[in-house]
Protein backbone atom coordinates (compact mmCIF):
# COMPACT_ATOMS: atom_id res chain seq x y z
CA UNK A 1 0.00 0.00 0.00
CA UNK A 2 3.26 2.32 0.85
CA UNK A 3 4.47 1.96 -2.74
CA UNK A 4 0.75 2.67 -4.25
CA UNK A 5 1.18 5.79 -2.65
CA UNK A 6 4.44 6.45 -3.22
CA UNK A 7 3.48 6.10 -7.63
CA UNK A 8 0.81 7.97 -6.93
CA UNK A 9 2.78 11.03 -4.99
CA UNK A 10 5.09 10.80 -8.19
CA UNK A 11 2.75 10.86 -11.01
CA UNK A 12 1.66 14.18 -9.78
CA UNK A 13 5.28 15.12 -9.87
CA UNK A 14 5.44 14.59 -13.31
CA UNK A 15 6.07 17.30 -15.96
CA UNK A 16 7.46 20.59 -16.33
CA UNK A 17 6.84 23.96 -14.52
CA UNK A 18 6.55 26.98 -16.43
CA UNK A 19 9.43 28.43 -15.91
CA UNK A 20 11.80 25.42 -17.07
CA UNK A 21 9.06 25.51 -20.24
CA UNK A 22 10.43 29.67 -20.85
CA UNK A 23 13.80 28.36 -20.55
CA UNK A 24 13.57 25.50 -23.01
CA UNK A 25 11.50 27.72 -25.46
CA UNK A 26 14.41 30.74 -24.84
CA UNK A 27 17.40 28.08 -25.79
CA UNK A 28 15.75 27.22 -28.89
CA UNK A 29 14.75 30.40 -29.72
CA UNK A 30 18.83 31.53 -29.35
CA UNK A 31 19.63 28.80 -31.45
CA UNK A 32 17.61 29.90 -33.85
CA UNK A 33 18.83 32.84 -33.96
CA UNK A 34 22.17 31.54 -34.52
CA UNK A 35 21.41 29.82 -36.76
CA UNK A 36 18.87 31.51 -39.46
CA UNK A 37 22.11 33.82 -41.66
CA UNK A 38 23.07 30.46 -42.41
CA UNK A 39 19.95 29.63 -43.84
CA UNK A 40 19.19 32.51 -45.28
CA UNK A 41 22.74 32.70 -47.12
CA UNK A 42 22.25 28.89 -48.22
CA UNK A 43 18.71 29.73 -49.56
CA UNK A 44 20.15 32.86 -51.41
CA UNK A 45 23.23 30.51 -52.90
CA UNK A 46 20.69 27.82 -54.36
CA UNK A 47 18.05 30.40 -55.25
CA UNK A 48 21.33 31.87 -57.56
CA UNK A 49 21.98 28.25 -59.17
CA UNK A 50 18.53 27.33 -59.75
CA UNK A 51 17.74 30.15 -61.45
CA UNK A 52 21.29 29.76 -63.95
CA UNK A 53 20.57 26.86 -64.30
CA UNK A 54 17.02 27.17 -65.32
CA UNK A 55 18.09 30.07 -67.86
CA UNK A 56 21.05 27.75 -68.98
CA UNK A 57 18.72 25.09 -69.82
CA UNK A 58 15.95 27.47 -72.02
CA UNK A 59 18.62 28.67 -74.19
CA UNK A 60 20.07 25.31 -74.84
CA UNK A 61 16.11 24.11 -75.53
CA UNK A 62 16.04 27.69 -77.48
CA UNK A 63 19.13 26.69 -79.48
CA UNK A 64 18.18 22.85 -79.76
CA UNK A 65 14.59 23.70 -81.21
CA UNK A 66 16.02 26.54 -83.61
CA UNK A 67 18.29 24.38 -85.10
CA UNK A 68 16.69 20.95 -85.28
CA UNK A 69 13.14 22.51 -86.07
CA UNK A 70 14.58 25.01 -88.06
CA UNK A 71 12.13 27.71 -86.62
CA UNK A 72 13.25 31.21 -85.14
CA UNK A 73 13.12 31.00 -81.41
CA UNK A 74 13.67 34.14 -79.04
CA UNK A 75 14.09 34.21 -75.11
CA UNK A 76 11.93 37.93 -74.05
CA UNK A 77 11.63 39.16 -70.35
CA UNK A 78 8.05 37.64 -69.39
CA UNK A 79 6.83 41.03 -68.03
CA UNK A 80 8.60 44.24 -69.77
CA UNK A 81 7.62 46.62 -66.84
CA UNK A 82 9.68 44.17 -64.41
CA UNK A 83 12.62 43.19 -66.26
CA UNK A 84 14.81 40.43 -66.67
CA UNK A 85 13.75 40.77 -62.36
CA UNK A 86 10.63 38.76 -63.55
CA UNK A 87 11.62 35.87 -65.08
CA UNK A 88 11.88 35.04 -69.21
CA UNK A 89 10.16 33.23 -71.75
CA UNK A 90 10.74 31.23 -74.46
CA UNK A 91 8.71 31.52 -77.96
CA UNK A 92 8.95 30.52 -81.67
CA UNK A 93 7.04 31.21 -84.29
CA UNK A 94 5.35 28.23 -86.40
CA UNK A 95 7.63 28.00 -89.76
CA UNK A 96 5.98 29.30 -92.94
CA UNK A 97 4.38 26.70 -95.14
CA UNK A 98 5.77 27.92 -98.15
CA UNK A 99 9.66 29.26 -98.16
CA UNK A 100 9.52 30.71 -101.26
CA UNK A 101 10.29 34.48 -100.69
CA UNK A 102 9.45 35.16 -104.49
CA UNK A 103 6.28 34.23 -104.06
CA UNK A 104 3.18 36.36 -102.51
CA UNK A 105 3.67 37.35 -98.93
CA UNK A 106 2.56 34.59 -96.12
CA UNK A 107 1.33 36.77 -92.75
CA UNK A 108 3.73 36.59 -90.01
CA UNK A 109 2.29 33.31 -87.59
CA UNK A 110 1.70 34.01 -84.20
CA UNK A 111 4.16 33.71 -81.24
CA UNK A 112 4.20 30.16 -79.44
CA UNK A 113 4.92 30.50 -75.87
CA UNK A 114 7.11 27.19 -75.35
CA UNK A 115 8.06 27.73 -71.75
CA UNK A 116 8.17 30.46 -69.34
CA UNK A 117 10.03 30.74 -65.91
CA UNK A 118 9.15 33.38 -63.17
CA UNK A 119 11.60 34.47 -60.64
CA UNK A 120 10.67 33.92 -56.65
CA UNK A 121 10.02 37.20 -54.80
CA UNK A 122 11.99 35.94 -51.71
CA UNK A 123 14.90 36.08 -51.59
CA UNK A 124 15.37 38.80 -53.06
CA UNK A 125 17.08 38.47 -56.78
CA UNK A 126 18.66 40.66 -59.09
CA UNK A 127 19.07 39.84 -62.86
CA UNK A 128 20.66 41.89 -65.34
CA UNK A 129 21.24 41.09 -68.92
CA UNK A 130 24.05 42.83 -71.42
CA UNK A 131 22.60 42.06 -74.29
CA UNK A 132 21.47 44.48 -77.11
CA UNK A 133 17.74 44.76 -77.64
CA UNK A 134 17.17 42.74 -74.40
CA UNK A 135 16.20 39.36 -76.68
CA UNK A 136 17.98 36.40 -77.33
CA UNK A 137 16.88 35.26 -80.49
CA UNK A 138 18.08 31.78 -82.42
CA UNK A 139 18.05 31.63 -86.44
CA UNK A 140 16.52 28.43 -88.09
CA UNK A 141 20.38 27.05 -88.12
CA UNK A 142 21.05 27.31 -84.74
CA UNK A 143 23.18 30.41 -84.11
CA UNK A 144 21.80 33.84 -82.35
CA UNK A 145 22.03 36.26 -84.65
CA UNK A 146 20.03 39.51 -84.46
CA UNK A 147 17.74 41.24 -87.19
CA UNK A 148 20.40 42.26 -89.31
CA UNK A 149 22.23 38.60 -89.32
CA UNK A 150 25.47 39.94 -87.17
CA UNK A 151 25.99 37.67 -83.80
CA UNK A 152 24.32 38.25 -80.89
CA UNK A 153 25.91 37.85 -77.27
CA UNK A 154 26.04 38.89 -74.20
CA UNK A 155 25.93 37.46 -69.95
CA UNK A 156 23.21 37.56 -67.72
CA UNK A 157 24.05 38.03 -64.23
CA UNK A 158 22.07 36.76 -61.14
CA UNK A 159 22.62 37.71 -57.81
CA UNK A 160 21.22 37.41 -54.35
CA UNK A 161 22.79 38.27 -51.07
CA UNK A 162 26.73 37.59 -52.03
CA UNK A 163 26.07 34.87 -54.64
CA UNK A 164 26.54 35.47 -58.30
CA UNK A 165 26.39 33.53 -61.07
CA UNK A 166 26.49 34.49 -64.82
CA UNK A 167 25.29 32.86 -67.45
CA UNK A 168 26.97 33.74 -70.80
CA UNK A 169 26.20 33.43 -74.67
CA UNK A 170 29.02 33.39 -76.76
CA UNK A 171 29.02 34.58 -80.32
CA UNK A 172 28.02 31.47 -81.60
CA UNK A 173 25.05 30.75 -79.79
CA UNK A 174 26.62 28.56 -76.53
CA UNK A 175 25.95 29.15 -72.89
CA UNK A 176 28.38 28.53 -69.94
CA UNK A 177 27.36 28.98 -66.79
CA UNK A 178 30.35 30.70 -64.23
CA UNK A 179 30.89 31.55 -60.65
CA UNK A 180 32.90 34.87 -60.96
CA UNK A 181 34.13 34.71 -57.28
CA UNK A 182 35.45 31.05 -57.74
CA UNK A 183 36.25 30.95 -61.42
CA UNK A 184 37.52 34.35 -61.30
CA UNK A 185 40.46 34.23 -64.11
CA UNK A 186 37.60 32.29 -66.86
CA UNK A 187 34.84 34.46 -65.30
CA UNK A 188 35.32 37.88 -64.44
CA UNK A 189 32.66 40.02 -63.32
CA UNK A 190 33.32 42.13 -66.33
CA UNK A 191 34.50 41.23 -69.59
CA UNK A 192 34.33 40.47 -73.07
CA UNK A 193 31.48 38.24 -74.26
CA UNK A 194 32.70 37.72 -77.84
CA UNK A 195 35.18 34.61 -77.32
CA UNK A 196 33.74 31.27 -78.14
CA UNK A 197 33.40 28.41 -75.96
CA UNK A 198 36.41 26.27 -76.54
Amino acid sequence: MLAMKRLAHRACKAGVTLMELAIVIAIVGILAMAALPSIIDRWQRETVILLADRFASTVSLARAMAQYQHIQTNIVQLDNRVGWDGGWALTTQQPVSNPDRTAKPVPVPPLLSVSAVSVPKVPAVQISFRIRDQTLSYAPVGYSRDSNGGPRYGTLTISSGRHTRQVRISNVGRVRICDPVADSKSCPLTGDDSDSDP
